[in-house]
């Protein structure tokens, strides 16, 4: 989203559907602040829900960005670029957020599909812009969340 001065906020939204008394279905927008390692704005990203140690947070990777204002020329007005290859773990509850990196994982990956199970995260597919790659591999990720 974006603060009424045109800049980029710091918060999360997360869309859910939940089913009220009446049997109809509402669908819901939980804003969310975060501190720590903000994920800058993306698209063609994933997100998934785990669960471990009976504590639940979400998982963001992937997507693209536009390139940022002061780095943007005539020629180069709407590009955009991959994000960093990195992993972000988010805490729903307090709204921290700590970026990771897996070795295994070296560039972005845009328009990837993901599922998660428990605490384990699976990233298939994939597009690498920089070197015009659809990935063939297939990566497992498993959260530990802290106790």
């Amino acid at each position: 989203g974006k603060t009424p001065n045109n800049e980029l906020s710091q918060k999360l939204y997360v869309m859910s559907i939940v089913s009220s008394a009446n049997k109809k279905s509402l669908l819901c927008c939980l804003e969310k602040d975060l501190v720590g390692d903000i994920p800058e704005a993306r698209y063609g990203h994933s997100i998934n829900v785990v669960h471990s140690r009976d504590k639940t947070a979400v998982v963001l990777f992937g997507g693209r960005s536009y390139i940022p204002l002061n780095q943007r020329t005539t020629e180069k007005w709407n590009s955009v670029t991959d994000c960093q290859p990195l992993v972000y773990l988010i805490d729903l509850q307090f709204g921290c957020s700590t970026a990771y990196t897996i070795k295994e994982i070296q560039d972005g990956l845009s328009f990837h599909i993901s599922v998660s199970r428990n605490d384990t995260i699976y990233i298939m597919g994939g597009h690498t812009l920089e070197s015009n790659i659809r990935s063939p591999n297939i990566y497992k990720i498993k959260v530990d969340l802290p106790l």
